[in-house]
């Protein structure tokens, strides 16, 4: 008595293409994660021998490019500009807040015993301090969009996908 065991058939069927919506969420994470990278990395105290002044200054160059090539007016520019560097000021780390936080790092790893608490202290804080930092990302994002059109939102996100793996940057 031989049995015929075979596998029920299975459809594979091809993944769903995300919608507009999922795309929308994502870029506007990937931007408010970018944003926030960028003030870190353009705007922090120190000079790195003059590189922070030329990268912030290319990054004020590709804004207003970008916003000229969604149709902002001046204003808008003027305002946009106003918002991107008052944000960038305001979560950039200060120079010495990260020196503390590093000899601190350094100290908790130099200990003959590993202090587990205050390794986790630690982390609570540094996420705490993100977390303002994110919240201040995303109250500019929101401060920004509600200056421009939704046409030209539209085109500036439609440059902003040129920034990605498979666009010119």
């Amino acid at each position: 008595m031989s049995e015929d065991i075979r596998s029920p058939e299975i459809e594979i069927l091809p993944p769903e293409k995300p919608g507009w919506g999922r795309k929308f969420i994502i870029g506007s994470v990937a931007v408010a994660v970018a944003a926030g990278a960028g003030a870190y990395a353009f705007a922090s105290n120190d000079d790195w021998g003059g590189r922070h002044k030329l990268m912030r200054g290319f990054m004020e160059y590709k804004l207003d490019q970008m916003l000229s090539e969604a149709g902002a007016s001046d204003d808008q520019k003027s305002r946009l500009k106003t918002i991107v560097t008052t944000t960038i000021d305001e979560v950039r780390p200060d120079r010495e807040a990260r020196k503390a936080m590093r000899d601190e790092i350094i100290k908790l790893i130099e200990s003959p015993t590993i202090d587990r608490n205050a390794i986790e202290a630690l982390r609570a804080k540094q996420m705490a301090q993100f977390e303002e930092r994110s919240k201040a990302i995303a109250k500019a994002v929101a401060d920004a969009a509600e200056i421009l059109t939704p046409e030209q939102r539209k085109k500036l996100v439609e440059e902003m996908k040129e920034f990605g793996p498979h666009g010119r940057w």
